[in-house]
């Protein structure tokens, strides 16, 4: 096995027991540390939220549970600001982490594909568009996504923009949620949410999933015909 296949394994180990062990630390009490915490270091504690938040994005850690801490710990307008700033940062180390392992064996098992290489250019010309629809969907999960687009051509500038941008609407959502929170245990247990509100995230991300399926076939069907012209 070459060098670089065993650095990835190594770190894909890593972060299976970096997840793991997630898990079992004291979550809950850290954050009712903080939120006592946050009285006393009102500029430590949005750091620390963000410090946490980054890394909680890329093991894997539901979006919306930290974003409703933020409004729980800080209120609306600073708990937005906060999250607008931990969670796309906490995507683009997970965006990058996806491309050091996976981007190589894309890019190998693209090579040798037209069909493959136009979807790959179709991601790449319409990158904006595609994720900032993609993040208004809350159908697929935003961890997975930010590894996901990582394993594409899609420019890290671009993964950014669009991320912050399209995460904007689910930020003051579950921000404003989290303001509403009796406690953190309303949070984590999902009661903080309304009942109704599944159903309009679904039919919202439906829509917005459809809509980047269709530019996606779009353009590779357009980046196809070029190819096979030429």
């Amino acid at each position: 096995m070459k060098r670089s296949s065993l650095s990835r394994l190594a770190l894909a180990i890593l972060f299976m027991a970096l997840a793991y062990s997630l898990t079992l630390l004291p979550i809950t009490s850290w954050l009712e540390m903080l939120s006592v915490w946050r009285v006393t270091h009102p500029v430590a504690a949005p750091l620390a939220y963000v410090l946490f938040v980054s890394l909680a994005t890329v093991l894997f850690v539901p979006g919306s549970v930290v974003m409703m801490f933020a409004g729980f710990l800080f209120g609306f307008s600073p708990g937005v600001l906060y999250a607008v700033i931990a969670i796309p940062l906490g995507a683009q180390f997970a965006f990058e982490a996806g491309r050091w392992v996976a981007r190589p064996w894309v890019r190998r098992k693209v090579a040798g594909n037209i069909r493959m290489q136009a979807v790959e250019t179709a991601l790449s010309d319409e990158a904006f568009l595609i994720i900032l629809l993609t993040r208004l969907s809350l159908i697929i999960p935003f961890n997975v996504l930010n590894y996901a687009y990582g394993a594409t051509a899609v420019k890290a500038s671009t993964h950014f923009a669009a991320t912050f941008v399209g995460m904007l609407p689910a930020v003051a959502l579950y921000v404003y949620l989290g303001t509403l929170a009796r406690d953190i245990g309303q949070i984590l247990s999902g009661e903080a949410a309304p009942s109704d509100l599944g159903f309009w995230l679904i039919a919202g991300g439906i829509v917005a999933i459809a809509a980047a399926t269709w530019v996606i076939h779009r353009t590779a069907t357009r980046t196809l015909e070029r190819h096979l012209s030429e």
